[in-house]
């Protein structure tokens, strides 16, 4: 399967908020449910509407987007798979794996079983990297956390009080970055996608944007070719998913975790109401059932009028390989 690249390099700090009201961390990708509210926003500024882009999505849509990864050098790292599970103190610790490990892992190899080529083979990565000497100091991760102290100033009197936090945001080396995949239904939508994720990088995603964080350099296009699978009788998920009602009775065998999505409607008609809150299963969730497609989700607030509100919740499905129950 070949699937369009976009490259994403930040030109600074991005605060991407884990949950709603807490400032105190930030989240190193972004989801896809994220992505598609920012490609709208876009859509909007570049041809004057957003109504047909979002009823292209109601029945088949035209294109899949899976959640913005990090990227290392010429690395491309994947969620772990959530059905490895390990009682080794080290493999615990991973986060993300790069696209070789993630294909060995989705043919039916364990974690466990390949520990010591993950220790040898530079060609397994992950994140963060096993540092099995630890005399040698090396770099695990590309990328730099950071809680900065800050203030909320009263609009009374403009005095600070004792609103005081923190403000997570999230720094990338200099060879490091994001990435999202595109697999398109319709080739038609190719050109106006790389126009749209142009514009994003000027627009920016995430908080603070209008202090200059969240905002990247030119995106850079490729493709990425991911070989088959196997025997797959599941799916691997490489962004948020909220299930059809029809799909719902094949994920009780599954391996995955939800996340409570929130928010504000970001919209030129209001940006002071919450949209419905929705749970979604995260990244990485791996699912037993090849058929899964998800679908888009209403989630208008009853006093919000001008125009209808949705969540992303199609699901970039790669097939995988389950152990049999």
């Amino acid at each position: 399967m070949e699937y369009l690249r976009i490259k994403l390099k930040p030109k600074s700090f991005l605060h991407l908020g884990e949950r709603e009201g807490w400032l105190e961390g930030s989240k190193i990708h972004i989801p896809s449910d994220t992505l598609f509210s920012a490609l709208c926003h876009c859509h909007l500024l570049l041809y004057g509407e957003v109504d047909t882009f979002i009823q292209a999505f109601k029945s088949d849509p035209p294109f899949l987007l899976s959640s913005a990864f990090p990227f290392w050098d010429d690395d491309y790292y994947f969620p772990l798979p959530k059905n490895q599970l390990t009682k080794e103190k080290e493999l615990k610790k991973i986060k993300f794996v790069n696209l070789n490990l993630l294909t060995r892992l989705l043919s039916g190899d364990s974690l466990d079983d390949l520990k010591e080529e993950i220790e040898t083979d530079q060609s397994l990565d992950c994140l963060p990297r096993l540092n099995m000497s630890k005399e040698i100091k090396v770099r695990l991760v590309p990328w730099q956390i950071e809680d900065v102290p800050r203030v909320s100033l009263s609009r009374f009197n403009n005095h600070p009080g004792e609103n005081y936090f923190h403000f997570g945001q999230v720094h990338f080396t200099e060879n490091a970055g994001l990435f999202v995949l595109v697999r398109f239904k319709d080739k038609s939508w190719e050109p106006k996608v790389r126009a749209l994720f142009n514009l994003l990088a000027d627009e920016g995603v995430g908080g603070d944007r209008t202090a200059g964080k969240g905002l990247f350099y030119a995106p850079e296009f490729d493709y990425l070719s991911m070989p088959d699978t196997d025997g797959a009788n599941g799916v691997y998920a490489a962004s948020t998913y909220f299930p059809a009602e029809d799909e719902l009775e094949a994920l009780a065998r599954g391996y995955y975790e939800l996340e409570l999505r929130k928010g504000y409607i970001f919209s030129p008609a209001n940006k002071s109401y919450r949209r419905r809150s929705l749970r979604l299963f995260s990244e990485g969730s791996v699912l037993p059932a090849v058929s899964l497609k998800g679908t888009l989700v209403e989630i208008t607030p009853q006093i919000f009028k001008a125009h209808p509100v949705y969540r992303y919740g199609f699901l970039f499905s790669i097939p995988c390989k389950l152990e049999e129950p």
